[in-house]
Order: structure tokens, then C-alpha cells, then sequence
């Protein structure tokens, strides 16, 4: 006898719910969200541009805030400089809430690179081409952004910064480019040793949508991953995001490119060129603060502690010393990756620490 075919559906009521919150969610983030994020761009002083790089023949998109002294713009190289690095899936634009919370002085020059594989490279390459669109490696970014330095005439008293993805971005480039990046702060560097391994190994077998969200539950695990991980039931806020808005984010992410950021996130961990498969810090003489959550389930922090070499200095206040003399490496407690296990966002944690040592200029 055969057996009743088994149907899945979605409740009616959850539908419903699903549409309320997608309705408001989208009303946010399409229309507040929208405009909040374009008086933020323009509080920031940020302006988006492009350059062709003869040498790399790639065309890399940026925001710039130019350094202006009396009403009088600063001839590029003669001014200090902060160069700031996004992380995996953003846009440059991202960064001008964080930008604009530092309170920059107006004489620093303020440069935000779009890394290849995001942004209007997305928009302008690989959705207008995509037979013809290559995966970037790590060295092919490397040397479109140590070219960007040179055509955008960025001078030697420049500082970074990167978080995740563009942590390890400053990290390579600060190494590549030492007449340049005098100073960074690296928040969870996505060095490729420090990724969290069992993170790499769902990716790999498609048990972890990781940045490639197939159903509601994924982008709600993903978030929870965010914070201090999908089973750490005794954090304060269990979902960082509200359901509105997780409902709406899951509804636009089906709107961009299928599997792109899974596939260039496979790609880059495949990547075995030194320095980039280095175990050990390779860089040990740069000035850099490193910014590690203690409870980061993306960029492991044991692996962190390892990679530059630090140990607990046996004090009462929790620091770490590095065997590399210029660097500093401090944790933020109970943090994940993005959120706080209170539900505050790592970005607002780390501001007043960030400005202090990223405004410090050598020179």
C-alpha cells in the first residue's frame, strides 16, 4: 500500500506574522534605513569615488573625506591619514556611522577602500558580467590596494584600521607597505589560521550557511553565531536581532547574488601563498593594537592569542603582553564577533579605544 504523500506548509498564522514583520522591517530599513544611512554618509564628509589602477587594470571604488585646514583642502600627501577597511559582505559606506562617532579632525585625510568582491564591484562587474567575473585571491587584493596607496598619492603618515575580513586586510597591507602604514588596530583579523575552524568545516560540508542564508533559521543562527554562539543559552540578549528586522534582511538577501560571498569565502580559505598560510605573526616589528572578543565564534580568539604570540601578564587587570614589543592586544569580555552578549554591537565598545590609538600619528 503506498504510503500518504507528506506536504510541508507554513502555518497561516506564520505567514501572516512573517509579512507583518516583513512590511515593518522593510518600512525600516527602506525608508528610514535608507535615509539614516545617507544623512550618516554625509555627516561623515565621505564622498564616493573611483580610480583605474593601470598596473592591476581594475577600477577600485572608495569613499574619501579630504583633510581641510582653514577652508583650504591639504595637498594629498602632505597630511596625515586614516585609511579604514570593511569587513566581509559590506560596503565601504558601512563605515561612516563608526567614522563619524571617532570625531576625526578635519585636517586627517579619511579613505575608505571597497575590497574586491564587494560593493559596486558586485554591482558594476559581476552582476553585468558574470561569465566573465573572476574570484579575487588574497594576492591579487593585496596588489590592487598597494597600488590604490600609490595612485590616490597616500602618504607616510598613515594609520589603519580593519575589522574581520579588513583586519586581515591592514594586517597584510601594513606588512606589504611599511613606508605607508605606520600604525593599525586589527579587531579579529580574518587571518586565515585564526578562522575558526569548525566555522570553515560547516561552510565546507553545508552544515553552516555562514554569509549565505537558505532559510529564515540560517540568518537567525548566523546572527546568534554574531554574538557568542548559537548555544550560549545564558547570554543576556539570546537574539541580537529583532524578528522585523531579521525577516526583512532575509527577504533583501535573496535579492543579491546567489552563494557569492560562501564562494569567495571558500576561495580565500583556499589560498596557500605565504604569507598569507603563516601560523605565526610574520609582521612582529609594526606598531598595531589588536582588539580581540573573547567569545568570537567567526575569527577564533585562542587562535588569535597564538598567532601573535601573547600570554596573560599575571596582573589584575586581565591584559595580555605580546612577544612582539610594538604590539597590543586587548579582549573585550563575554563579546562575539559583532554583538555584545548584552546585545550592544562591538563597534560602539571599542570606539574610545580605537580613536586614542588610531589619531596617534608618528609623525
Amino acid at each position: 500500500m503506498a504510503s500518504a504523500a507528506t506536504t510541508q506548509y507554513t502555518p497561516v498564522f506564520t505567514r501572516a506574522q512573517r509579512e507583518v514583520e516583513a512590511l515593518v522591517g522593510g518600512v525600516l530599513l527602506n525608508t528610514l534605513g535608507k535615509a539614516a544611512q545617507k544623512i550618516t554618509v554625509s555627516k561623515s564628509g565621505l564622498v564616493a569615488k573611483e580610480v583605474y589602477l593601470p598596473k592591476c587594470d581594475y577600477t577600485m571604488y572608495y569613499h574619501e573625506r579630504e583633510a581641510v585646514i582653514d577652508d583650504e583642502v591639504v595637498a594629498d600627501q602632505d597630511k596625515p591619514t586614516v585609511i579604514f577597511f570593511h569587513g566581509l559582505s559590506m560596503r565601504s559606506e558601512e563605515t561612516a556611522g563608526f567614522i563619524t562617532s571617532l570625531n576625526i579632525p578635519p585636517n586627517v585625510r579619511v579613505l575608505c577602500p571597497e575590497m574586491m568582491g564587494h560593493g559596486r564591484d558586485i554591482d558594476n562587474r559581476l552582476l553585468a558580467d558574470p561569465d566573465n567575473y573572476t574570484m579575487p585571491t588574497h594576492q591579487v587584493m593585496l596588489e590592487s590596494t598597494s597600488e590604490f596607496l600609490d595612485i590616490v598619492k597616500v602618504g607616510s603618515n598613515t594609520n589603519a584600521f580593519g575589522i574581520s575580513l579588513g583586519g586581515a586586510a591592514v594586517y597584510y597591507i601594513q606588512h606589504h607597505r611599511p613606508d605607508i602604514i605606520k600604525r593599525s588596530v586589527l579587531v579579529s583579523p580574518a587571518i586565515l589560521c585564526c578562522v575558526d575552524k569548525t566555522l570553515v568545516s560547516g561552510v565546507e560540508d553545508g552544515s553552516n550557511n555562514f554569509c549565505c542564508a537558505q532559510s529564515r533559521e540560517d540568518l537567525k543562527l548566523l546572527m546568534r553565531d554574531l554574538s557568542t554562539g548559537r548555544d550560549d543559552y545564558t547570554r543576556e540578549k539570546f537574539d541580537p536581532v529583532p524578528p522585523f528586522f531579521l525577516e526583512s534582511v532575509y527577504r533583501q538577501s535573496k535579492k543579491g547574488p546567489v552563494g557569492h560571498f560562501k564562494t569567495l569565502l571558500l576561495h580565500l580559505l583556499a589560498n596557500k601563498d605565504n604569507p598569507f598560510s603563516a601560523l605565526k605573526d610574520v609582521d612582529r616589528e609594526s606598531h598595531r593594537l589588536v582588539i580581540w572578543p573573547e567569545k568570537d565564534r567567526i575569527i577564533n580568539y585562542e587562535e588569535g592569542k597564538r598567532f601573535f604570540e601573547v600570554s596573560s601578564n599575571d596582573g589584575d587587570d586581565g591584559c595580555f603582553e605580546s612577544k612582539s614589543k610594538n604590539t597590543e592586544f586587548e579582549v573585550v569580555p563575554n563579546c562575539g564577533h559583532v554583538f555584545h552578549a548584552d546585545g550592544r554591537g562591538i563597534m560602539s565598545i571599542i570606539q574610545p579605544r580605537v580613536r586614542e590609538y588610531l589619531l596617534n600619528f608618528v609623525a
